[in-house]
């Protein structure tokens, strides 16, 4: 049994203040009804059935169920599972569009945590990417333009370079669309975290958001894919169970450390195919791309 000021402690806690007087008589009341079952056990159970025999009583026992009722959803709040992985996967599995931001940061020297790219980036679960990248010269600051449309049906993807005025068309074998959205879908990057060894980075706030969040470091990542060797985290809305932002950490041969960040999610957004027609300019002439994948031609 709880001492009283056990229980005188369990009302602060529990913070119903609904007038410090009746606070005052609750508790009495409670304590009343525990030195009567403690003395006179039947006197509340009798046979199997709830007898409530006075007034006294009948408070104590409502106080006893309102102080029950606050101590499990405090309980609940704290020992709860909590966010799954394998949830976050099934939401945005029934997202058909949404459009992102993404960011690139690189760390060697003489370019210490200097931005190499920056992204926006809209997704079709049926048409594909589109992309528009600003790419900057780590050392020199030069800052240059690319579209990418990455088209599921065509297994194809076309690169517009506004800079140049110039564009390149590629096919896709199942390789090179493999190794482009193990990179750059989150969807597919949620996947491959979930098939392997994670961790649970706990709850906390990311731009003013509750959020859960995972993190891995598994080596196996994709079969040693691209991603293979990442240290990589997400963060997601433990009310819409929808990431809010992606963190991949990865030390780069012959170019140091990058860190890329997918961030400013926005969910469910309108669907237009025309977003997702690349259109080249009549002045535009073949070129050769500032990124792409390995091209199957």
């Amino acid at each position: 049994m709880k001492s009283a000021d056990d229980i005188r402690q369990l009302f602060k806690n529990a913070e119903l203040r609904i007038h410090p007087d009746a606070d005052e008589r609750m508790f009495e009341d409670v304590l009343q009804a525990r030195r009567q079952i403690t003395q006179n056990p039947t006197t509340v159970f009798d046979r199997g059935r709830t007898i409530i025999r006075s007034p006294v009583t009948r408070a104590a026992v409502a106080a006893a169920v309102v102080v029950a009722g606050v101590v499990g959803v405090s309980l609940w709040k704290q020992t709860g599972a909590g966010l799954a992985l394998a949830d976050v996967l099934a939401r945005m599995e029934q997202v058909q569009v949404y459009r992102f931001q993404m960011s690139m940061t690189l760390q060697m020297e003489g370019a210490e945590n200097k931005p190499v790219a920056e992204a926006t980036t809209l997704v079709s679960q049926t048409l594909g990417e589109r992309s528009t990248f600003h790419i900057c010269d780590p050392f020199t600051g030069q800052v240059l333009s690319q579209d990418t449309f990455v088209l599921l049906p065509q297994r194809t993807m076309t690169m517009l370079m506004p800079d140049e005025k110039t564009y390149a068309i590629v096919e896709l074998d199942d390789a090179a669309l493999e190794a482009w959205q193990a990179q750059n879908d989150p969807k597919r990057i949620v996947e491959q975290v979930l098939k392997c060894e994670h961790t649970s980075l706990g709850q906390s706030v990311v731009d003013g958001i509750e959020v859960e969040g995972f993190q891995t470091t598994d080596a196996s990542l994709l079969g040693g894919g691209p991603l293979a060797g990442a240290e990589i985290k997400i963060w997601a809305d433990v009310r819409t169970k929808l990431p809010v932002r992606f963190e991949i950490d990865k030390d780069a041969p012959g170019m140091g450390h990058v860190r890329a960040a997918a961030h400013d999610f926005e969910w469910d957004v309108p669907m237009n195919a025309a977003e997702f027609t690349p259109v080249i300019p009549d002045d535009y002439t073949p070129g050769r791309p500032l990124m792409q994948v390995v091209p199957k031609k």
